[in-house]
């Protein structure tokens, strides 16, 4: 794969090179994305810049919000050339690097036979060569982000052409917001806590979460919508065992779902509607289960055992106040600051 040639391109001058390769760089995403084949077509005498041409692009599409979309793309376009170089049985370290870098459930180690040292990766071999490559691309664009890109027209010129070529490509299915208790109109996305922003970029953005951040999410937006001042525990520290027919009508839930798998989940990797929706069901405590399983308190995000919820875990200055220390809480602040601000406005006219 075209990362095992980084070092011959160390001395590369990136502004140049994206200048004299900006054609493949076109026909590389059209590959990815329409299944234009003009791009292998392109190499077809030279094909030792294709790495080139895929690492350019690479850094540039680190620097737009589609780079999720483009490696969920890209996986499905060369996981052949992974899966024919791997082996039935790996070492159980390797497997376990990508395996808890993936968030794909149907790499969970207990699943599999592990002998000697080696795991018996026969029935998954397709599931985790797309992983291994989703893994390291998402690896490489975590650094490629903390570089600066240059300061140079061409480049910006290139990364807005990009931009308005994907628009029409990737649809980032809009939630406007949600109806909260007591509270009218719609609640824009920026109330809600940067965690659960991130999961919803994932989501949207054909990004795949770990199964603890998925149902963190799947409950707090189910709470935010019927009853935002739902917490796990009560007054006295006892949990709070309560169903979702206690919050909301069983036409209100049937909906929420529906809207949930259409709007987001069919987004991801993994999907499979009928396990999406015994899982949502199960999370908000509806029909196959007889109470919520609550969101994690926001110190159960920062230190969550390998759950998948720290990546998400990036406090601003609300999440930093005091008082704040659930997902939910976040939102109530922006509701509760709203209303007074709204109220206040009403007073002075």
């Amino acid at each position: 794969m075209f990362w095992e040639h980084l070092d011959k391109f160390k001395d590369v001058d990136f502004v140049e090179a994206v200048k004299e390769n900006r054609r493949g760089i076109e026909y590389l995403l059209k590959y990815i994305f329409e299944d234009n084949d003009t791009y292998h077509k392109f190499f077809e005498n030279h094909k030792e810049g294709d790495a080139l041409i895929k690492y350019l692009t690479l850094i540039l599409i680190a620097y737009t919000r589609f780079h999720n979309a483009y490696i969920k793309k890209f996986s499905e376009k060369y996981w052949k050339d992974i899966l024919n170089n791997l082996p039935n049985e790996i070492n159980v370290w390797e497997y376990i690097k990508i395996a808890s870098l993936s968030k794909n459930n149907d790499l969970h180690l207990e699943r599999l036979d592990l002998k000697n040292g080696k795991v018996n990766i026969y029935e998954i071999k397709k599931i985790y060569a797309k992983e291994f490559i989703r893994v390291k691309l998402k690896e490489l664009i975590d650094k490629i982000k903390k570089v600066k890109l240059p300061e140079d027209e061409t480049i910006k010129n290139i990364l807005n052409d990009i931009d308005n070529y994907l628009k029409d490509k990737v649809k980032f299915e809009g939630i406007e917001g949600i109806k909260a208790l007591d509270y009218k109109g719609e609640i824009p996305l920026d109330w809600h806590p940067p965690c659960i922003r991130g999961i919803l970029n994932d989501i949207l953005s054909g990004g795949s979460p770990s199964h603890y951040a998925r149902r963190s999410f799947v409950v707090y937006w189910f709470c935010a919508k019927f009853n935002p001042n739902l917490r796990p525990l009560n007054d006295k520290g006892e949990l709070v065992n309560i169903s979702a027919l206690d919050i909301a009508s069983e036409e209100e839930i049937e909906k929420f779902i529906d809207d949930l798998i259409n709007m987001l989940f069919k987004n991801v990797e993994d999907f499979d509607e009928k396990k999406t929706r015994y899982y949502i069901s199960h999370n908000i405590g509806y029909k196959v289960a007889d109470h919520i399983t609550h969101c994690e308190y926001c110190k159960n995000w920062k230190d969550d055992g390998g759950k998948g919820l720290s990546y998400y875990c990036n406090p601003d200055d609300i999440c930093k106040k005091r008082g704040i220390i659930h997902p939910l809480d976040y939102l109530c602040y922006n509701i509760n600051m709203h209303l007074k601000l709204k109220s206040k406005d009403k007073k002075q006219k």
